[in-house]
């Protein structure tokens, strides 16, 4: 039952949330032993064994390293997921497809050209080209498909009528052409296996279904025919890690769409999908792939995006999916979602939607610097170059959450990739915000990158959570873990309420400029208005409901569609149709044309509403929406309908500004605040003196995160819930503080430093600017009075604080906000504070990943203040 949900949240009963990478990389087994074990205590209940760095995949010491990993899950209860080849990406299949025939490798449609001018009689042109340093360089021009001359303008690349196929005028490799007064393009358009990204070579075809089959044969039936009675079990399943097309020599242009003078997927299954697109022989008209021709490339562009797309989806993700399912596990991944290339070729999958058809929960991934704080609009530089922070902060996770929402297969779960590769500077601080980020917008699951028993430091992608005992920050793992967990699994209950509906750019995209769907997505969530990505593929199953329409178990107050130049015609009879019905239909910044078959103008229809002007447009479209007060850009809010309550999740994603406001849940009720880190509950004020709601007082400090709970006390009649309290006038605590300092590896012996009389950063050049490890804070304090409790406000810090007085321990915080409740009784007239502060391991080991990063300073920096706690009586609401 939904309201049991919060009850295990308090009691920390849940299921686990967190599938972190376990690198396998050889060497002795009681290394890999010892890591296992150190993930369990961790607090984790599953990992990913990444095959990519161990020499001996599925050899003797491969088998050897997964014995004693399962040994020890069965024995702890944690889950087992393999990655899913031997290398990254997903698709070398153990390196089968070097030997395998050449029907099953990749293959790829390529085309040279060669202008011309006319009238030309007696004209020829050479069908193969020699480099000019000697044959042995010679360009392969794969097997010739056709030689096709189109007329183009004289001062544009653009193609301006019909092909004439030249192909059978070739005589010993010579084509023979009177060229007709005018300027033509001699296109040879070939099919080749190679000139597309140099890494991926020996990469199976996605395409093609038996090519997949050797990714299964090679790994999965070996995996299975070893350990079969585990499957189900022990073994949860396989996880994909980046599959794509990788058809561009740029490995990781992001933007690698149509046009792009590059080869492009290709065999005999897009050859006859694309021709019954087109209903007609697609090769006189593949030109228009890379070619401008007058408008008449769209039809050709998104006909040939449709099918590799669909190809990839049933091919590849959904076959993969479909064996798991038949051999009892699941299957989980993700594909480069990177800057809008989740909609595109290049490293991208060409529609996110479809590649994750075959997949039990929705994946993307975030490492590498892809999210930082405050740098939510683009660009910002990163390890890969130039990010958008607007797709990575608005677009990348709802992408999971929304395709979690509307596919079935998935149940609502999505996970994310999230941490690795950004170097020894993240620690828990980043990746709880990180967390709280996902969780927001909907994430259900967590893999973080990861863990390494590779000896310290392993450069391989820092930060690693145990590394060998080196990691100051591993002993507080747990509580991340204890975190994620309880809150993932309260905010799987219910339904997810989502007033809006935002319709995916990918097909509108492939017809021409396309807005992409982040950019509502960011005005709308910057105003409270939480929204789902839907694909065009879902909107037949649309269905009114009032005002609003269905979804699966999701309701919509109206679809928002990204202005762009056109829309396929089976989107827009869609979005006619839901007009008809009565559902608000919202146009941004412009009304596309229509493109392909009949269908009604949609400029007759609608409006164009601008960018600045949606979320005021938007929110008089809903009641269903939490309000805030005041604005407050920095504000996510993320709800969910367990019957009868809500459970709101906000967090305040300002790395500057303080969201002091008043917030209404358009639910009556008493409220209370759930603490994922200690698993309480408290009352908090509230006032019900309003015809929209429930409405809260919210002071939420930049990057803290809040759960409340709306409706209904009898979802929490049997559960400890602490009275509301407000802390009185803080007192600064006196700034003489003794000093002393612990390595991971010392820790818990510290050695003295020194004392300072103010607090100030000590990774200053001229104090401890190498330290890494723990540092204790130690002071008196001495109240006007004793009597109550207090709260504790250890201000900034960097980045871990654990609190103690008089000897008793406060607990930890891994981030902000720093403040520990000290109980009544516990204060005498002088007592002793200990602050143990805690950085990464950055200052003492700089590393690669780490220069793409602000660093942050270390220590207690404050202000240390300390407030009375005045409470109100337990049933008293508060205005």
């Amino acid at each position: 039952m939904t309201l049991d949900r919060l009850r295990e949240a308090v009691a920390g009963d849940v299921p686990n949330a967190i599938m972190p990478l376990f690198w396998q990389k050889g060497g002795p087994v009681e290394v890999v032993r010892t890591e296992m074990e150190r993930i369990g205590d961790a607090g984790i209940g599953a990992v990913i064994l990444e095959a990519r760095p161990h020499p001996e995949f599925l050899e003797d010491g491969w088998w050897r390293d997964v014995d004693a990993v399962l040994e020890i899950a069965r024995r702890r209860g944690m889950k087992v997921w393999f990655f899913d080849d031997d290398t990254f990406p997903t698709g070398h299949a153990g390196g089968a497809v070097a030997s395998a025939p050449p029907n099953l490798r990749r293959r790829f449609l390529t085309e040279r050209h060669t202008d011309v001018v006319g009238p030309a009689c007696g004209a020829s042109l050479l069908v193969e080209r020699t480099m000019f340093f000697g044959p042995a360089a010679s360009l392969d021009p794969g097997r010739l498909l056709r030689v096709l001359a189109y007329p183009r303008a004289e001062d544009s690349d653009t193609l301006v009528g019909d092909a004439i196929d030249l192909t059978d005028r070739i005589v010993d490799g010579v084509v023979h052409w009177d060229v007709p007064d005018g300027w033509w393009r001699v296109f040879f358009v070939s099919e080749t296996t190679d000139g597309a990204s140099a890494p991926h070579t020996d990469h199976i075809d996605y395409l093609n279904p038996a090519s997949t089959r050797l990714l299964l044969d090679a790994v999965h039936e070996q995996i299975h025919a070893r350990y079969a009675d585990e499957f189900g079990t022990t073994i949860a399943g396989f996880f994909s890690d980046e599959p794509g097309f990788y058809n561009d020599p740029d490995t990781f242009d992001f933007g690698s769409a149509l046009g792009k003078a590059v080869p492009l997927p290709w065999n005999e299954h897009v050859a006859a999908a694309l021709s019954a697109a087109l209903g007609e022989d697609c090769l006189p008209v593949v030109p228009l792939l890379w070619a401008p021709a007058e408008g008449a490339e769209r039809r050709v562009r998104s006909a040939y995006m449709d099918v590799v797309s669909r190809l990839y989806s049933d091919g590849f993700s959904r076959q993969l999916g479909d064996w798991c399912h038949a051999h009892d596990v699941e299957y989980i991944g993700h594909v480069i979602e990177d800057n809008g290339a989740h909609a595109r070729l290049g490293p991208g999958a060409g529609h996110y939607f479809r590649a994750m058809a075959g997949q039990d929960m929705a994946g993307v991934d975030i490492i590498g610097g892809q999210v930082v704080p405050g740098f939510s609009r683009g660009p910002f530089a990163n390890m890969a170059g130039a990010a958008d922070g607007e797709f990575f902060h608005f677009g990348l996770a709802k992408l999971a959450s929304s395709a979690a929402h509307l596919d079935p297969r998935k149940a609502g779960r999505s996970m994310c990739e999230t941490i690795g590769a950004s170097g020894w500077y993240a620690g828990l601080r980043l990746f709880t915000w990180l967390t709280n980020h996902l969780l927001v917008r909907g994430v259900t699951h967590v893999v973080p990158h990861a863990f390494s028993p590779a000896p310290f430091p392993d450069l391989d992608c820092p930060p690693h959570f145990y590394a060998h005992g080196k990691n100051p920050q591993y002993r507080y793992q747990h509580l991340l873990s204890e975190y994620t967990n309880r809150l993932s699994h309260l905010l799987q209950g219910g339904v997810h309420v989502a007033p809006f509906a935002v319709l995916y750019h990918a097909d509108a995209e492939w017809l021409g400029a396309a807005q992409p769907c982040e950019r509502p997505l960011r005005v709308l969530m910057e105003a409270q208005l939480d929204a789902d990505i839907v694909p065009g593929d879902a909107l037949p199953q649309a269905r009114a409901a009032g005002a609003a329409f269905t979804l699966g178990e999701e309701t919509y107050d109206a679809l928002v569609v990204p202005g762009s130049d056109f829309l396929p015609s089976s989107v827009a009879r869609e979005l006619l149709r839901l007009d008809e019905a009565g559902i608000p239909v919202v146009f941004v910044d412009r009304v596309p044309r229509v493109h392909g078959g009949p269908a009604t103008d949609l400029t007759d229809r609608f409006r164009a509403v601008p960018l600045a002007e949606l979320a005021e447009v938007a929110a008089s479209l809903t009641s269903r929406a939490v309000r805030v007060a005041a604005s407050a850009p920095g504000l996510r809010a993320y709800r969910r309908d367990l019957g009868a309550v809500d459970v709101v999740m906000l967090m305040n994603e300002s790395t500057r500004e303080r969201v002091c406001t008043t917030l209404t849940v358009p639910r009556a009720g008493a409220v209370i605040a759930f603490d994922a880190v200690t698993g309480t509950c408290r009352r908090v004020p509230f006032s019900t003196e309003t015809t929209a709601g429930t409405a809260v007082p919210l002071d939420l400090a930049p990057g803290e995160a809040s759960v409340l709970l709306v409706g209904d006390p009898v979802a929490w009649r049997d559960l400890p819930v602490e009275a509301a309290a407000v802390a009185g006038a803080p007192v600064v605590v006196a700034a003489d503080w003794t000093v002393a300092t612990a390595t991971a590896q010392q820790y818990p012996v510290f050695t003295p430093w020194r004392s300072l009389d103010d607090l100030v950063p000590l990774d200053r050049p001229e104090l401890l600017p190498r330290f890494s490890g723990t540092i204790r804070y130690t002071s008196t304090v001495a109240p006007d009075r004793l009597d109550g409790a207090f709260v504790l406000d250890l201000g900034e810090v960097h980045e871990i604080a654990q609190v103690t007085v008089n000897g008793a321990d406060l607990g930890t915080r891994i981030a902000p906000p720093y403040r520990f409740t000290i109980p009544d009784g516990l204060l005498t007239t002088s007592s002793t504070l200990e602050v143990e502060v805690t950085n990464t391991l950055v200052k003492a080991h700089p590393d690669f990943f780490s220069a793409f990063a602000q660093q942050e300073p270390t220590g207690l920096l404050g202000p240390v203040t300390i407030a009375p706690l005045q409470r109100a009586t337990p049933d008293q609401p508060m205005p």
